[in-house]
This record gives C-alpha cells, sequence and structure tokens, in this order.
C-alpha cells in the first residue's frame, strides 16, 4: 500500500557476493508529478545520486519505517536491511517530454552548417520503471549514427562527381532522427510514469492497481507493453 521492494544478489569478485534491497515508495508531499500546496520539503533526493555516500544509516531507518507503514512483508527484506553497510537514496522524477525547441539546435550563426543534437537522457530523461532508458539511448545513437553516415556519404559521392542532386541539408537528417525518435521514445516515458504511480498507488488507487495488473496479465497487454518498448524503433 504505497511502496514494493526488490532484493537481489550479485557477483563481488571471486567465490564472493553481495545483497541488495531496493525500496520504491511515493513521496508524500507529491500527488503524482506535482508538488501538494502545504507540503514542506526540507530537500528533494538527488536523482543523480552520489555513490560514495554510503555512511546515510538515517536511510536504513527510513526504509525499514516505510516498509512498515506500507505492510510489506519483511521475511526477506529485513535481513538485508539490517546487515547492510551501504545506503543510498534517489529521487525518481518526471520530465516533460515535449519541447518546442525540440532537440536539435543550429550553433553560430544561421546558415553555418554547425549543429548541436541530443540523445539519451539529455533528449529524455524517463521513469526507470519500464527498464528502458540504455535501450533507448543506444537506439537513439544507432539512428543518429545513420544519418550522420548518410550526410558523410552524400559529400563523399558530391566530391567524386557521384551525385547530382547536390548536398543534402544536415539540419534536415537531425531533424528526421529526432522525429524518428521522438514518438517511440515519449510513450516509453509515459507508460513508465503512469506504471511508476500504480505501481507505489496508496488507499483504493492500490485496490485498483492490483485488478488492473492481473486482467493486463491475463489479456497479454502486459507483456505486449514491455516487449513493444523494447522492440527498436530506428
Amino acid at each position: 500500500n504505497g511502496a514494493y521492494c526488490l532484493t537481489g544478489s550479485y557477483g563481488d569478485g571471486p567465490n564472493k557476493s553481495a545483497k541488495a534491497c531496493y525500496t520504491i515508495f511515493t513521496d508524500p508531499a507529491y500527488f503524482g508529478p506535482f508538488k501538494k500546496k502545504d507540503a514542506v520539503i526540507s530537500s528533494d533526493p538527488d536523482e543523480n545520486v552520489d555513490w560514495n555516500q554510503d555512511d546515510r544509516t538515517d536511510i536504513q531507518q527510513l526504509m525499514l519505517q516505510q516498509l512498515q507503514d506500507c505492510q510489506v512483508p519483511l521475511e526477506n527484506t529485513e535481513a538485508i536491511l539490517s546487515q547492510a553497510s551501504r545506503f543510498f537514496e534517489a529521487g525518481v522524477y518526471f520530465h516533460n517530454p515535449i519541447s518546442l525547441g525540440g532537440w536539435t539546435r543550429e550553433v553560430s550563426k544561421k546558415g553555418s552548417g554547425h549543429f548541436v543534437t541530443l540523445c539519451g537522457d539529455a533528449a529524455h530523461a524517463m521513469p526507470p520503471f519500464l527498464g528502458q532508458g540504455a535501450n533507448q539511448a543506444i537506439q537513439d545513437a544507432y539512428c543518429l549514427a545513420q544519418k550522420i553516415r548518410d550526410y558523410n556519404n552524400n559529400i563523399i559521392n558530391i566530391n567524386n562527381n557521384e551525385n547530382a542532386e547536390g548536398e543534402v541539408d544536415f539540419g534536415k537528417l537531425l531533424k528526421d532522427y529526432e522525429k524518428t525518435r521522438w514518438f517511440p521514445t515519449t510513450s516509453i516515458t509515459a507508460k513508465s510514469a503512469i506504471l511508476g504511480y500504480l505501481e507505489a498507488a496508496t488507499g483504493p488507487f492500490a485496490k485498483f492497481r492490483d485488478l488492473f495488473f492481473f486482467i493486463m496479465d491475463k489479456v497479454g497487454v502486459a507483456k505486449k507493453i514491455y516487449v513493444g518498448a523494447a522492440v527498436p524503433k530506428v
């Protein structure tokens, strides 16, 4: 009711292993992506966490209290939390994927042919609940590399007198890259945000979540969303 917990065991050198516990919960100071009007917040957790902050023992108590308050079973988590030696707190925030200016800018004077464009998290930082951040960044890089290759091949053909159509507009190629990648990344961002709020829902929304996930699994929609997000769209 308002939180869930993941545990895992990982390799930690030859014949050694380490266990980790992750607690995901909604911030009571927010309603969805919006900060509540009467909320008092001392500081928001950083989403770019400092992985050297291994002395945050206050996080240990926060996690235990959060799990107890949300009635999450502790049999698989309490032992890991009580014996943990490093603690981290990371914020997850919704970044609006809609930008009137787009991902590409021409630098220097107009018509200079010098451009800067964004890809990966710089273009579309997304919540982690579909596990698609790195996947989409790789697809961005692949698609962008295709456009750069097309431009370079065009210049080579011109130099070899093999292209009668003239030089391709590099800015247009970058806009084509953005058009190709904007919709799939925006769609995944929206789905991931909705999924995150559903997974950590509270009160009556929690009961709706359980029924919703059950039905979506039975009719195959859940699989379609996860697999559909992972299929390259470049």
